[in-house]
């Protein structure tokens, strides 16, 4: 009995307000613990926005050793900025069996031999020989300015030849200055595709007496069967 006073006493002393009358508390409002826990709809979408936009990433100033630049120049392309090389051509006739051709030759005398494009060949059908492992053909090269003024040639048959002379076209004026002259090439001042190179082989029967130097930028002009060839570089 002594034993459970004792306990009864201490509960009451431990719990005080165990006597006072219960006061019922309210849960707090969801509605303003979710404003606290939550975002709202506008700052979400306002986020998801922001998310959702791919950063623009400013374009970094480039350096100068970073620009794109185009090829380097070629020694070819400098020698020729401020003038223009004219190789020396003419019209000829070739005659190939029965039949003719008035072609554009190139004059080459530091090539060894005559030549003439595989394409070009094949289109005036000229008969190959085989001599060893080079195709050549035979044929006659004859002046447009005398018809007896001709040789015999035997003519390599190379792939891919193809010379254009000169580069870009030139004045009229340059061609005014050989005007009492009967050219080679009346068109030597614009440029044109060859095919045909007549080598040292031919430098007995192309070049003739005659020379006319260059002069104020001008080409030079030498005398052959074919009329005068002009060639050299030009800077006007």
């Amino acid at each position: 009995m002594r034993e459970q006073g004792s306990s009864s006493t201490r509960q009451s002393r431990r719990s005080p307000q165990s006597s006072a009358p219960h006061r019922h508390r309210s849960p707090p409002s969801r509605q303003g613990g979710s404003r606290h826990r939550r975002r709202s709809p506008r700052s979400r979408s306002s986020s998801s926005a922001r998310s959702a936009t791919p950063r623009s990433h400013s374009p970094t100033p480039s350096t100068h050793s970073e620009q794109a630049t185009g090829p380097p120049p070629t020694l070819a392309s400098l020698l020729q900025h401020k003038s223009t090389n004219v190789l020396p051509t003419a019209v000829v006739r070739l005659h190939a069996g029965d039949s003719s051709f008035v072609l554009l030759a190139l004059y080459d005398p530091c090539a060894a031999v005559s030549s003439i494009s595989a394409s070009l060949a094949a289109q005036l059908k000229l008969p190959a020989l085989h001599v060893g492992e080079d195709r050549v053909c035979k044929a006659t090269v004859a002046s447009k300015v005398d018809a007896d003024l001709r040789f015999d040639v035997l003519l390599k048959i190379v792939k891919g030849l193809q010379i254009c002379t000169p580069v870009r076209p030139l004045g009229d004026s340059v061609r005014s200055r050989f005007a009492n002259l009967t050219l080679a090439n009346d068109n030597f001042h614009r440029p044109s595709t060859i095919s045909l190179v007549l080598g040292a082989d031919a430098a007995n029967h192309v070049v003739t007496k005659g020379f006319m130097p260059s002069q104020n930028g001008l080409p030079m002009a030498q005398s052959t069967i074919f009329g005068w060839m002009v060639s050299e570089s030009c800077s006007c």
